[in-house]
């Protein structure tokens, strides 16, 4: 008889890489700036301050026009395969900034355009979500790169208007 015991067996564990740092892609800074768009349009209506009113109206403004202009110039032309067109959703939002920009950002007049922007903005993260980030992902465009490229168009157009 072996009298003999064995140590227990230890189980090795499998090795994890170190969590790593995701770089956002062109489809997630998109997505981010329509959550920030939004959660400013949801701000602008429930502030009665007319500080943060006219804060709001500002920078809802120029992130529309900016974000419109840099998915214009970049993203769109990125991922299709035909000569890229005005989308109509952009006109329409640009239409729209542009009336906005020639109210009194405290007035009532504004906060019925205001809305109408955010109803705009909402149908238009819609489509993206449903059909234009789809045909991205099945582009075979580096979307990690046109990220990059979009982030700092962004700051740029930023920039100039600060």
């Amino acid at each position: 008889m072996n009298t003999e015991t064995r140590a227990p067996t230890r189980r090795r564990e499998p090795e994890r890489a170190p969590p790593s740092k995701s770089v956002p892609d062109a489809i997630t800074r998109i997505a981010a700036g329509h959550a920030e768009l939004l959660e400013m349009f949801t701000a602008f209506e429930n502030t009665r301050s007319v500080a943060n009113k006219r804060f709001l109206v500002q920078h809802i403004c120029t992130s529309v026009a900016v974000q419109a202009q840099v998915q214009a110039e970049l993203f769109y032309p990125a991922i299709e395969t035909n000569p890229p067109q005005p989308k109509p959703e952009h006109t329409a939002l640009d239409a729209l900034v542009s009336h906005i920009q020639r109210l009194e950002p405290v007035s009532e007049q504004v906060d019925q355009p205001i809305e109408q922007l955010a109803q705009q903005v909402k149908l238009h993260v819609s489509t993206l979500r449903d059909v234009v980030f789809p045909q991205a992902q099945n582009s075979g465009v580096d979307l990690v790169e046109l990220g990059e490229r979009m982030a700092r168009r962004k700051a740029e157009l930023i920039a100039q208007q600060a």
